[in-house]
């Protein structure tokens, strides 16, 4: 899915951009959320996670309108001090509530070293990739997850261990002068779209692989879900009333310079994405070894130079959605 598309138009990052913010407003959402959620999607695209970038608006906007997740929800504190902060979603997409308790997490661990957001009662929050590089802009380390509770299998109707599920989490630290070190993924060992024989073959090969994409749903799933309260009375019935709101999420920030200088530490990065691009054997099939993170940084500086590669079914989709809201894509 997130392969370059082989054939595409180069659509200029604000025109993607201010198309998905109007889209948005047409849906229901407030400015600034619309804006800010526009903006996080077309990160995506520039970093070259198509499967999260701007084509989602074609989803998000139905639900909007059909009250499936909550247009204008009010978000609010429910508890902070100066190590964490707990923020209920009011039944919303997660994106405005997961970024402001980034931004507060952030602020906090600067101040104290450490600190961990939390929200709870909200709809899908997208990539965990949005809230990790937000901190990275800040010279922080970053982790971030989305769970639900309790666990429901979206793309597993059939219930196959092996396809437990796929909550999406992100752990990031920057470098000095080349790109950051960002595992930006979700937990199963297989994409979504990844079913079938030829697949379900693979359990008998590499069992080991299974059982580990199985924990890391587990614990995925546990602490963006019941650790951040979406086992609360309060929580099921927000799911009853906003039937798209049924997960939390967590983001937990450190200072980057909490045990050694943060120079020294974003230095040490740089010098562990060079050793493996110079020295390790790459993948069958790839000309160079690189850690993750390298690929979207690289795309990020292309992209933005010479426009994000759209493929025509997204564009498609896109031009759908947009005549639907009454809005104009601007590319067209």
């Amino acid at each position: 899915m997130n392969r370059p598309p082989e054939h595409f138009v180069r659509v200029p990052d604000e025109q993607l951009r201010s198309f998905a913010a109007a889209c948005l407003k047409a849906a229901g959402m407030p400015e600034d959320h619309a804006e800010q959620l526009a903006q996080l999607l077309t990160n995506s695209d520039l970093r070259g996670v198509r499967s999260h970038g701007v084509r989602t608006i074609g989803g998000y906007c139905p639900s909007l309108k059909s009250g499936r997740v909550n247009p204008r929800p009010e978000i609010k504190i429910l508890r902070e001090t100066d190590t964490y902060i707990y923020i209920d979603g009011g039944g919303g997409l997660g994106y405005a509530p997961t970024m402001l308790a980034t931004e507060k997490a952030i602020a906090k661990a600067k101040a104290k070293g450490v600190a961990i957001g939390a929200a709870c009662r909200l709809g899908h929050y997208g990539s965990a990739g949005h809230y990790v590089h937000r901190a990275l802009e800040e010279g922080c380390f970053a982790f971030s997850v989305q769970g639900s509770y309790p666990q429901y299998y979206v793309s597993n109707k059939d219930k196959r261990a092996a396809s437990y599920g796929n909550p999406p989490l992100c752990f990031g630290l920057p470098g000095l002068e080349g790109p950051p070190l960002v595992l930006d993924g979700a937990t199963c060992i297989l994409a979504d779209y990844q079913r079938g024989p030829e697949f379900e073959a693979l359990e008998a090969m590499i069992p080991a692989a299974f059982f580990k994409s199985m924990g890391y749903t587990g614990i995925a799933t546990a602490l963006g879900g019941v650790f951040v309260g979406q086992g609360q009375e309060e929580s099921r019935a927000a799911a009853e009333r906003w039937h798209g709101a049924r997960m939390g999420s967590l983001v937990w920030v450190m200072d980057l310079g909490l045990f050694a200088p943060a120079a020294q530490v974003r230095a040490g990065v740089d010098t562990l994405i060079n050793l493996v691009r110079e020295e390790m054997t790459p993948l069958q099939g790839y000309g160079e070894a690189t850690l993750p993170g390298t690929v979207e940084w690289r795309k990020t500086q292309e992209y933005r130079r010479e426009g994000i590669p759209m493929s025509s079914e997204d564009l498609e989709r896109l031009h759908k959605t947009g005549e639907d809201l009454g809005v104009d894509a601007p590319w067209a």
